[in-house]
Parts: structure tokens; sequence; C-alpha cells
């Protein structure tokens, strides 16, 4: 189904970017990680996924994402302690490899649960390329119910979520591999695809899909060129037409939040950081209104320019747990909340223990999630059990007090506080929460 933007007359391009030869290179660094990293046991086998192993790298400019299989432990402490000294490996081998991006960590069987329940996840990866130790059959993700269809938007927000950081620096190779994943899980989620597709295809499918333009005529060579060149300028045009694609994919979701008349700006704490959020609500296709709110997002990392439209979907499909948040600020928020299933499908969601061993790995890193990821599943517990959605981290702190006793995190940046603490704690939480029937109670804001 073709999309329904665009404008101007283009030239043809050619493409004078080598990836067989810089993702052969990549390759060749990653194995030597993955020796280093596979020779702790019970280490079974190391896979590199996405660009590496699709082979769309773009040399020193790439990551190399890894997912380590292990075999299980019989005890939570044990895997802690050699999660722990996993992660110092890792953090120590990004010293001198700074291009290791990702880190994922679980067992086979762990890994078959995680595509069965978070398919999208399967989509995202797309490739899967044994670096080191057993060969071990990749389970592959499916389709095939309304819920696992409606999973592919959470790749779609994930990448969405990102661009904001990314337009401020200037980053265009970033910013176009994430509207590439953005128009991947659209092209996938109508059903132009049957596949994820490489970032080649997928910008092809785009590229034909619309009139053709100067600034994707420009967006071609620069794709095919690593990117390699003054680009810079693409960023705002990249991320205007991520604004037209999101309001394009409203039409083709069932489910989303009702109500309309936002207003231009809200204000919001993103969850589970806590951080200040301004939301400026544009129309698309007005140019200068759009123009006025990149100017603004350029100056504060607070800032995301989007539309009514795509908070629709994304409070509903991605991160409901902002609605109360929102709410806070915005009295006469004029969107209805959530339903109880997007939260219940979050917790679903949130019930791997993959999710905390990769905050574990980010410790010291810029995006590090180490402290807000037990005000996660404490607001999972607090949701399940009472049905109450805190509004910042003060309030989860207090209502988790009121209903369970002493805050259980520590919460800081140290690995072994949050493997041998934090960590434990968190699965014995995903196991009640796996066991426990969701609460009847009413959603409380």
């Amino acid at each position: 189904m073709p999309l329904t933007y665009g404008s101007e007359k283009l030239s043809p391009a050619m493409p004078v970017w080598m990836p067989g030869v810089e993702t052969r290179l990549y390759q060749f660094i990653a194995r030597i990680a993955a020796a280093f990293l596979g020779g702790l046991d019970p280490v079974v086998s190391v896979y590199t996924r996405r660009s590496v192993a699709c082979g769309e790298v773009v040399f020193g400019r790439s990551d190399i994402d890894l997912h380590i299989l292990f075999a299980p432990f019989a005890d939570v402490t044990s895997e802690a302690k050699f999660l722990r000294d996993l992660a110092v490996r890792h953090a120590s081998l990004k010293r001198l490899l700074p291009c290791l991006g990702d880190c994922d960590a679980s067992t086979q069987e762990e890994l078959a649960y995680w595509y069965r329940t978070r398919p999208y996840i399967w989509y995202r990866d797309r490739g899967w390329l044994r670096l080191y130790g057993k060969e071990v059959e990749r389970p592959c993700g499916a389709l095939t119910s309304s819920e696992e269809r409606d999973s592919l938007l959470s790749w779609f927000f994930w990448a969405w979520e990102r661009l904001p950081g990314f337009y401020r620096t200037g980053n265009v190779r970033t910013c176009c591999n994430l509207f590439l994943d953005m128009v991947n899980a659209y092209g996938l989620y109508i059903g132009a695809f049957d596949a994820p597709q490489r970032r080649a295809e997928v910008l092809r499918y785009w590229r034909d899909s619309l009139p053709p333009s100067r600034e994707r005529e420009e967006l071609h060579r620069g794709f095919h060129s690593g990117f390699r060149g003054n680009y810079r300028a693409l960023t705002q045009w990249l991320y205007g037409e991520s604004l037209k694609l999101c309001d394009a994919l409203y039409a083709h979701v069932a489910q989303k939040l009702e109500g309309k008349g936002c207003g231009a700006e809200l204000r919001s704490l993103m969850p589970f950081a806590f951080s200040q959020r301004r939301y400026l609500l544009v129309d698309p296709l007005r140019p200068a209104e759009v123009a006025q709110a990149f100017t603004i997002m350029q100056g504060s990392p607070a800032v995301c320019v989007t539309t009514e439209k795509t908070l629709k979907l994304y409070l509903y499909h991605r991160n409901p747990w902002e609605y109360a948040a929102i709410r806070t600020y915005e009295h006469a928020f004029p969107l209805s909340p959530p339903p109880p299933e997007a939260f219940q499908r979050e917790i679903r969601r949130s019930l791997h223990r993959e999710i905390p061993r990769r905050a574990g790995f980010s410790i010291g890193k810029k995006t590090d999630r180490s402290s807000a990821i037990g005000y996660h599943y404490a607001q999972c517990r607090l949701y399940n059990d009472h049905g109450i959605v805190a509004a910042d981290a003060a309030d989860l702190v207090r209502q988790y007090e009121r209903c369970y006793g002493t805050w259980p995190y520590k919460g800081n940046a140290a690995r072994d506080d949050y493997f041998l603490h934090d960590y434990p704690v968190i699965c014995q939480t995903m196991d009640d929460l796996s066991r426990l029937p969701p609460s009847n109670v009413s959603v409380r804001f």
C-alpha cells in the first residue's frame, strides 16, 4: 500500500558505499570480542544481529550488537554473579572497541520465549550471525494474532522515541536508520512486507511508494555513500517525514486513545527515568508550523515535536504509563486513558530477564537504565495488585511503601549493587507477577 505525500522530480544517483567490505571488517572485530566474552563460563554461543549480521555496516559509524546465550543456572544468585562478571568484561572490551553496541544475554529457552511474547524483537533484530561457540537455531517470531501484529508498534515507537536526540546532534545517518526502522515496521504492519527487510530494500520501497523529490534523491545518495559527506541538512526533512509516517500509520490501527483537541503543547515526565518532557504538537502538512517547532526542539533536550495522532497511538501501544504523568500537568487532557488491557500487555512484555540484564550492561553509558529499572517493576507490581499508576518518582515510592513497606531498590550505578541486590529483587517481582492474576481494581491515576 503506498504512502501519500511528497513532490518534485529526482535524478539518478550512483551508489558508492561498500557495505560488503566494511561488514567483513566489522565481523572480524566482532569475532574477537565474542571470543573474549565467550571465554567466561557458562557461555554457550555469541551472536550478532542487525547491521553486522545483515551486511549493512558503515565502518566507524555502525555498532556491533551482541546476543550472548548461556547455560541456565540453578539459582538467581549464581546467575547474578555471572552477569556481573560478564558486564565487567563487556565494559572493559568496549573501552578498547567503542563500536560495541547493545548486549543482550539469555538462555536458549528464554530467547524462544522472548521472541514468542515480544515478536517485534525478532523482526527488529533482522539478522542473526554466529560469532563464537555452539550453533543454535534461532527461534522464529510470528504475527498470527492481533496482539502479535500490534507488537510491531512497539518497534515503530522504539525508533520514534530516539529520533529527537539524534536530530539535535545532527546525526543524519542514525536519523535515517531510525526512520527506515519505522518504515520497516509500518510495511510489516500494513502487509506490504511478509518479513523484515534490509534497510536498502526498505528505502527502495519507501522511495517507490511516493512521488519523486529532491530530498529523497539526496537521501538515496547519502545512504549509498554511508552518509560520508555533508548531509546534515536532511535531518529536519527526515524528521518531518517521520511525522507524516506516524499520521499515515494512525489510519491502519484499530486500537488507540479516544478524544481530540490536545492543543499545541503538553508537559510530561518520561517514565521511568521521570525526566522532563515537553511535547509540541504540530500538523505535519503545515511546513511553517513544523519548522518553528523544530527550532524550539533544537535548543531543548526536553522537547519532542510530534502530532496528536502519534500520541494517541504511543500512549496506547508503547508507554501507557506516561498518561498519568501528562494528567499531572494537564488536568483538562482531552484524551481518554489507556484501557486496563494496555497496561496488562506492557506488564506481560516486561516479564523477561533480558530487560534488567540489558539495564545492567548499560551501567556507565550515557543511556544508563539501571536506576530507572526498579521504578519500572515497582510500577508493574502496583498496577497488577492495586490498579495504581504513579505520576512521578516520588509518588511511585510513596505508593509502593504504603502498599508493601520499604522501597527495595538501591538504584545506584555500581555493578555489584545492581546485579547482586536489585537484579534478584526484579527477578522475584517477575516471578510473582507471572503467577498472580491481575487486580480487578479500577485504574487510579
